[in-house]
Formats: C-alpha cells, structure tokens, sequence
C-alpha cells in the first residue's frame, strides 16, 4: 500500500538511523529524564526559546490531551473543517465550541485554536488574531518554529512528521513560563522514551535541509496533477489539496491512500494527497491517467 493520507514527509529516515538506535540502544534500560533531556535543551537552542519556556512530550498530541484541564478556558474557536482530536479534547472537558468556516471572522471565545499551516489544506493562516489561544505549527517549516516565545499563546509542533519518523512521538509546546507550570502538572511524570530523547539532537541538524528538499517535491507534485488536469490549492505543508476535473481516479485499485473528506462537505471532491516517495512517483501517475 502506498499511503500518502497522512501528511508524513516522502524522504525516507536518515541513513545514519539504524545505527544511531543501535549505539542509543542501552538507553532503554533507563527510565527516561523527567525533563526530556537531553531533548529539551537541544531544541529550546535551536528553535531560540528559553529553556524554562519549553516542554517536550510524546508528539503534539500529548499537548492536545492535557492544554484544556490544564489552562481552563471555557470557550474555544476554531476554524472547521479542523483537527478532530481538538474538538474531542475539548469537548471531552466541556469547553463550549464556536467554529467559523471559509474567510468569516472569528467568533468571540476565551481562546481560539489555530493550525497554520492549516492540516487540510495547506494554507498559512493570514488571521491570527491578537487574542490567545494555541499555534499548532506541526506542519510548519524549521525556520518559521523560531518565533520565539509569543505573550498569550501556547505554541505545540510535531518533532516527526519531517523526519519520516512518526512512531518516536517527539512533540514540543513553547509557552510563557506561568503557562509551562501549569500544563506539566496535567503530563505523565515521563516525556516520551529516553531513546526518542537521546535521539532528537542528532536530529536537528538535517531539519532545515530537508525542509528545502520537501518544498522543491511538493512543486513537482502539484506539477504532476495539473499536467492531469487537476486543480490545486496553494500551501506549504507535505501534501497538496487537489481535485480532479474528469472524476476521482480508482486510487485503490492502485493500492494508494489519499485522504477524503466525506465528513466535510463543504470540502467537497477535494482530497488531500502526500508526496510519494521516489519509487511511488510512477504508480502514481498510473493513477492518475484516464
């Protein structure tokens, strides 16, 4: 199966992987450290944050589970189509939800949950807002995570995504130190493993390079579908939204995984497809001919 639904990025791991795990090996005889060292310091260094303003946990999803117990707002708005597991959080904690679709304002709410660039589409957020709330920039850049710390917002990112390496869980919240406190009070006593720990500093040097490399493969995806006659919509995430003009492809027939969005209709015929890996390009194509 050739999956492109789930936005991860097509290059495979780094070729030095297999044998950084086995060296970090003896590091799960160990319980991990309780401050997500040596993680934490090397990310707070390269994203430029203060060390006491940064937490990392097992992805962006550890952050989702705990951020609403832990800062008590009681109203949230978000944009839809958005993040099933925001409105689960929150609904889950009983925080009243106020969406808003297309380019209408934001509704007024104590806090407001926005993705930029948006997981569905792609697109950066042109309206923030100068109110608070939290940033999930997992699928953004390297160069853009290096906004330091913002006054009123909780900023979380997906450590995984670009290095191919989702089963790790490595995640991050950067946030005004009143904010830190409270949200590691709702965090189990260990971040992630002390192997995905270990494994992060090694990591970072390649994040930029491979952003570079990411971008110049998401020009030649939505290169490939308009040369098949589909429309696409600008973004800047590892995947392109699309749709066709002659009908869907038969996708499974070719054993590939888009991302449908049935559950949205104002999304329509659109559908979200990754950016294949190199061997993945020609079946691919095959898909895509009438």
């Amino acid at each position: 199966m050739l999956d492109l639904s789930t936005g991860v990025a097509p290059e495979p791991q780094p070729s030095w992987l297999a044998a950084q795990l086995a060296e970090l090996a003896p590091e799960i005889g160990h319980y991990p450290d309780p401050d997500g060292e040596p993680a934490r310091s090397a990310l707070a260094e390269a994203l430029g944050v203060p060390l006491e303003s940064l937490l990392v946990a097992g992805g962006a999803q550890a952050f989702v589970e705990v951020l609403f117990q832990a800062l008590d707002w009681k109203s949230l708005a978000l944009r839809e189509p958005g993040y099933g597991e925001v409105r689960r959080c929150a609904e889950r904690v009983g925080i009243e939800l106020r969406s808003c679709t297309g380019g209408n304002p934001w509704p007024q709410a104590d806090a407001r949950w926005v993705t930029d660039p948006d997981g569905f589409t792609g697109e950066r957020i042109a309206d923030r807002g100068e109110s608070r709330g939290v940033l999930d920039e997992s699928y953004a850049p390297f160069d853009e995570r290096c906004g330091g710390v913002r006054p009123g917002w909780i900023r979380v990112g997906s450590l995984t995504k670009c290095f191919s390496i989702p089963g790790l869980r490595l995640g991050y919240a950067i946030a005004p130190v009143a904010d830190i406190e409270r949200i590691r009070r709702w965090l189990p006593p260990w971040p992630t493993s002390a192997l995905a720990l270990h494994l992060l500093p090694r990591l970072l040097p390649e994040w930029s390079q491979r952003d570079a490399r990411m971008a110049a493969q998401r020009s030649r995806l939505r290169e490939l579908l308009h040369s098949h006659g589909w429309e696409t919509r600008p973004g800047e995430a590892s995947f392109v939204l699309a749709r066709p003009t002659r009908g869907l492809p038969d996708f499974a027939a070719h054993r590939i995984l888009v991302r449908s969005f049935e559950e949205w209709p104002e999304l329509g015929d659109w559908v979200r497809i990754g950016i294949p890996p190199e061997a993945g390009w020609p079946r691919l194509e095959a898909a895509l001919c009438p």
